[in-house]
């Protein structure tokens, strides 16, 4: 089956504009937690609420990964590209991730943490195992759960491919199939979040594993099925003129965004404060955020997003997607380095200060992490591939690569 490809569905075509958001993302983290250390957002005023949910940062990491790591599978499934090579899909993801985090995690356990540093400490950290025995206390750190969330999910897709993949007979099939994989994923987390709450059958860490974010990978695996469909396909159609209808009016997405994230501020999602939060609380902000992502990148990616797209794609907003990695490894650690030696204390105030130095520390770390220590890695850890004669993954899947995940 091979489908007549167009220009939206092409496996070449690049997404620049996910480069500026996948930015947006990671300094979004930082301020939410500068906004948390210095108390800033734990006040009763319009920015604090604001401030306090800037974790859905995360979410729209774990929905590009879905969907930038997903396309090239898609594209298989949908007859539009050859199948993608496991082996070399699973070594770039592993360059890209493990060099900077093992450099991370040594500094940081060796020169930065105040705790007592055992052998045991370094091997959880560095192999991401952290989350599955309570190993993951020391706060310098305590941003990596989402890494181990993802590195998960990388051994995770190459098996969902190979079922959805199987018995592909038309584009139509093809995607129903994809669909209907999807749709399990997306029932498989609210039933696996549905039992950690309310049995003891499950691990006390369990909202920090794989099996509770599978919707939100879904919902970036979904766009990327979306945007590989070829003309000829029927299926859905009704459905998927909608939301091509809404990717080309960027202006109605990001304001769905911004309402949703607004509606997240309100008491109905989780404390903003150490306070324990109820299933319900968990739940609400977890679809809320789910929906704010989603909407952000519709436009981007079933779309250019028109004016903005050029601007989230441009040469500065690469670098700082190029960066956004080690800004999100190093961003905690040097917070809450510069909030000792200066004498801060937690919760009583100095959000701008603390903010200024950590951004201005960070970049400076992650650039330099970026450009003399990651960027040779990639390019030198590739040589193999292209010295087999092996083609290299299309500029979605180099650009996934490039940035964090």
């Amino acid at each position: 089956m091979q489908a007549t490809v167009q220009a939206g569905t092409a496996p070449g075509r690049r997404f620049p504009a996910l480069d500026g958001i996948r930015a947006l993302a990671a300094f979004a983290v930082v301020l939410t937690h500068i906004g948390f250390i210095t108390g800033r957002s734990l006040r009763a005023d319009l920015l604090g609420p604001v401030l306090s949910r800037g974790d859905c940062g995360v979410t729209i990491f774990f929905l590009l990964s879905g969907f930038l790591l997903y396309r090239p599978f898609a594209l298989y499934a949908m007859g539009l590209a050859p199948r993608p090579l496991v082996g070399q899909f699973l070594w770039r993801r592993g360059l890209r991730i493990f060099p900077a985090l093992w450099l991370a995690v040594v500094v940081t356990l060796a020169l930065i943490t105040t705790y007592r540093v055992r052998a045991s400490d370094y091997l959880q950290y560095l192999l991401l195992i952290q989350t599955y025995d309570n190993h993951d206390y020391d706060p310098n750190l305590t941003q990596l759960w989402t890494l181990a969330v993802e590195i998960a999910f990388y051994a995770l897709i190459p098996i969902l491919a190979a079922l959805a993949a199987r018995g592909r007979r038309t584009p139509d099939a093809a995607l129903r199939r994809q669909f209907v994989m999807l749709g399990v994923l997306a029932v498989e987390a609210l039933v696996f979040n549905i039992a950690e709450n309310h049995t003891s059958l499950i691990h006390s860490q369990a909202l920090l594993w794989l099996p509770a974010y599978l919707d939100w990978f879904a919902l970036g695996m979904a766009l990327a099925v979306l945007a590989s469909v070829p003309p000829s396909c029927q299926a859905f159609g009704s459905a998927r003129r909608v939301l091509a209808e809404w990717a080309r009016s960027p202006g109605t997405c990001l304001l769905i965004a911004a309402v949703l994230y607004l509606i997240s501020t309100l008491p109905l999602g989780i404390p903003r404060t150490l306070a324990p939060a109820t299933f319900t609380q968990w739940t609400a902000e977890h679809y809320l955020y789910a929906g704010v992502a989603f909407f952000l990148l519709l436009p981007f990616v079933l779309g250019d997003g028109g004016t903005l797209g050029r601007a989230l794609g441009s040469r500065t907003a690469n670098v700082l997607g190029n960066v956004s990695y080690s800004v999100y490894l190093w961003h905690v650690p040097l917070m809450l380095l510069l909030q000792r030696k200066l004498g801060y204390r937690e919760f009583h105030g100095h959000f701008v200060e603390l903010l200024v130095l950590t951004l201005v520390f960070t970049l400076a770390i992650a650039s330099a992490s970026w450009f003399w220590f990651e960027r040779p890695i990639l390019r030198y850890g590739t040589r193999p591939w292209r010295r087999a004669g092996v083609e290299l993954p299309t500029a979605e899947v180099t650009t996934a690569a490039r940035q964090s995940s």
